[in-house]
């Protein structure tokens, strides 16, 4: 999953949409206290946002209509197939924007940009550096277009340090695109629900939670 379908699956908290964004840009292990860039640890629910991105990730690739979206490139983009999946989901999430959120994406978007304004020194340098870039554009918005999917496509295949047909795969998938948009559709209630039965379990382990 990219970037907005994390912070939706995240659920209506700030601090776990922060941990569900900040997932992409946090490595390591959780079981010690994880700072932020000013020293001071980050609080229970931005940590358990980073635990759940982890654990959407994994469970995203074993549900059969995200492997018939991969499946659906073709095997010569096994390799990226689901990079540009997971991009395309964020295009295809604010598009259908109505059928998961009550919310106006606009007032969504800006509010999520305006916490992570507030809390930047304290995020790593890419993540703050993304962020602002995406609240000066509106990224979110933008990835509704067709020309910023391929624009973001482009941006990972030059971060990448192996050759790789990334480009082609993002291609492939805007002409499978009813095919995906119907899986994606059925994919995400699915994980709306697993997020929050994994948020649930995630409260409950927490060292203080009470009976």
């Amino acid at each position: 999953m990219n970037y907005l379908a994390h912070i939706v699956l995240s659920g209506a908290d700030p601090q776990w949409q922060l941990g569900g964004y900040l997932g992409d840009f946090v490595k390591g292990s959780l079981d010690k206290p994880l700072l932020d860039q000013c020293g001071q640890p980050w609080g229970d629910a931005v940590i358990d946002g980073i635990r759940l991105h982890r654990l959407l990730d994994a469970e995203v690739e074993t549900l059969p209509e995200y492997r018939t979206c991969v499946t659906l490139l073709g095997p010569q983009f096994r390799r990226v197939g689901g990079i540009a999946i997971d991009v395309l989901f964020d295009h295809l999430l604010v598009n259908h924007w109505h059928r998961f959120s009550d919310e106006p994406l606009p007032v969504f978007s800006r509010r999520f940009y305006r916490y992570c304004e507030a809390h930047a020194e304290r995020l790593p340098h890419r993540a703050a550096g993304f962020i602002e870039a995406a609240a000066r554009h509106d990224l979110f918005l933008g990835y509704g277009e067709r020309q910023t999917f391929l624009a973001v496509m482009e941006r990972i295949e030059r971060r990448l340090r192996y050759r790789t047909n990334l480009l082609a795969a993002a291609d492939r998938a805007l002409q499978q695109l009813d095919q995906i948009e119907t899986q994606f559709i059925d994919i995400m209630p699915v994980l709306l629900a697993i997020s929050a039965r994994q948020r649930r379990q995630l409260m409950a382990a927490r060292p203080n939670s009470g009976p």
